[in-house]
């Protein structure tokens, strides 16, 4: 999971040893933690999964139920009526919990309706390959809650199609979406920590860590991916050995991350959004594609470390000019943030007044909102706003009709939280960006002098 420097694993871990309630409905008034601002607002479920300790992420199904992974292996399934059932740590090889390494993450196959599979990022092979990534199948809605596994990972060196993940102790990633059918990885740059910044894995394109990853839900490579017509990039071969060149990892779409903790896309836009801890100055918030470089080591939020042992963003191969962040913040704010997501349905813009950003900050146990700008390309503002302070938010999840999950690592559950008001329709639930005010004025007008066109025409023939 993710850190900041030796100590982080004591700020993220060290001081802590589900069915989908579908609709917008009122829950259990607990909202002791929310802003000032927002206890009228927002109604939170604090019931909603608890005692599931280190809880890391989840997922729903279609049929009611949700999928909550804890960081020692088991997996917890509630149902739809609020019982819960744990699930022994299901996967072949034994769990590396060590440091920040364990079940760090789970992501519903978008068929899940009708197939039931979801993904899991998993600890279990050596440092080489330690972090895999595997399919596995909740069984029936009347059956006994279980999880069949496939044992050959989707994502592991055994694939032949990239290196392994290492995995020697923290910065593992584990956050992952899935856009348009394919599955999107998060994964850290394994450490080594220093200051100015040493580990040159963010941007050696021979390996996996510190990027995010792409791949087909089979564990194939899409063709288009960035780096997957190239026969040479920048490369090395441990994190502070000499720059060299190499084949690339394939795998690859965005690059130059210390610990992508945890990453979005926008259905919108096809925008990544992502959540990057900081070395020891700042965390940032980064937008944008992929083919992209994002910065580190060579820049860590608003900070400009500069080369390298020779080298920067645009003196790699491929070159590239560092990416910066769509926002950024200092230690004296939080130190680990967690990557968050648009709350753009579910009354959410009549909630914050517009289209917001949450994400939080697992160290500092806070939840904040940004204003996300019209082109939802960024912020409107970089003034975020406090919506809430938890105990070490992990994961932001929203379930198919908009209200909001947060799981909470230092409090062993997840929080459900909805509008008090109820859902409105701010975002339609398709996947297509919104007309703007203007347009969507004019376009009802056309309507409009259809309709009469259509009424006139057939007044004048009867």
């Amino acid at each position: 999971m993710a850190s900041n420097g030796s100590s982080g694993v004591l700020r993220r871990f060290g001081a802590f040893g589900l069915g989908v309630a579908l609709g917008c409905s009122a829950a259990q008034p607990a909202r002791a933690d929310l802003a000032p601002a927002f206890v009228s607002k927002v109604s939170v479920d604090t019931a909603y999964v608890t005692g599931a300790s280190q809880a890391t992420d989840m997922a729903f199904s279609g049929d009611g139920r949700a999928v909550v992974t804890r960081k020692s292996g088991q997996i917890v399934v509630r149902r739809a009526g609020g019982a819960t059932t744990e699930i022994p740590y299901p996967f072949p090889p034994t769990l590396d919990t060590g440091s920040e390494k364990g079940l760090l993450g789970v992501v519903a196959d978008p068929d899940v309706a009708t197939n039931r599979a979801f993904y899991f990022y998993v600890s279990n092979g050596p440092t080489s390959d330690k972090h895999r990534i595997y399919r596995a199948v909740l069984s029936e809605l009347n059956a006994a809650d279980a999880f069949t596994v496939d044992s050959t990972p989707v994502l592991a060196l055994s694939r032949g199609v990239g290196p392994g993940l290492e995995g020697p102790a923290n910065h593992d990633g584990g956050g992952m979406v899935i856009y348009n059918g394919q599955l999107y990885v998060g994964v850290g740059d394994t450490g080594s920590n220093a200051s100015p910044p040493t580990n040159k894995y963010a941007s050696c394109l021979n390996k996996g860590n510190g990027k995010v990853l792409r791949i087909n839900l089979d564990g194939s490579v899409p063709s288009n991916n960035p780096l997957a017509g190239l026969t040479s990039v920048t490369a090395c071969t441990s994190p502070t050995s000499a720059w060299s060149t190499a084949a690339p990892d394939p795998r690859i779409f965005a690059w130059g991350f210390r610990n992508p903790w945890r990453i979005w896309v926008d259905p919108f836009t096809g925008l990544l959004w992502v959540g990057d801890v900081g070395e020891s100055t700042e965390e940032e918030i980064s937008v944008g594609g992929g083919d992209q470089h994002y910065g580190y080591p060579f820049v860590e939020g608003g900070k400009v470390w500069g080369d390298v042992d020779g080298k920067n963003c645009s003196s790699m191969v491929p070159s590239r000019s560092c990416t910066a962040p769509a926002y950024s913040y200092g230690r004296s704010v939080g130190t680990a943030v967690t990557g968050g997501l648009i709350l753009d349905r579910c009354g959410w813009p009549e909630v914050f007044g517009g289209t917001h950003y949450i994400f939080g900050d697992s160290s500092s146990g806070w939840i904040r909102v940004l204003p996300v700008n019209d082109a939802r390309t960024g912020f409107a503002s970089t003034t975020s706003v406090l919506f809430a302070n938890y105990s070490s938010p992990v994961s932001f999840r929203t379930d198919p009709d908009g209200a909001l999950y947060v799981v909470l690592y230092g409090s062993g559950a997840v929080y459900r939280f909805t509008p008090t008001a109820g859902c409105g329709q701010a975002v339609a639930d398709a996947q297509v960006p919104t007309l703007p005010a203007a347009a969507m004025g004019l376009l009802l007008l056309a309507l409009a002098a259809s309709a009469i066109w259509i009424q006139r025409r057939g007044l004048s023939r009867r």
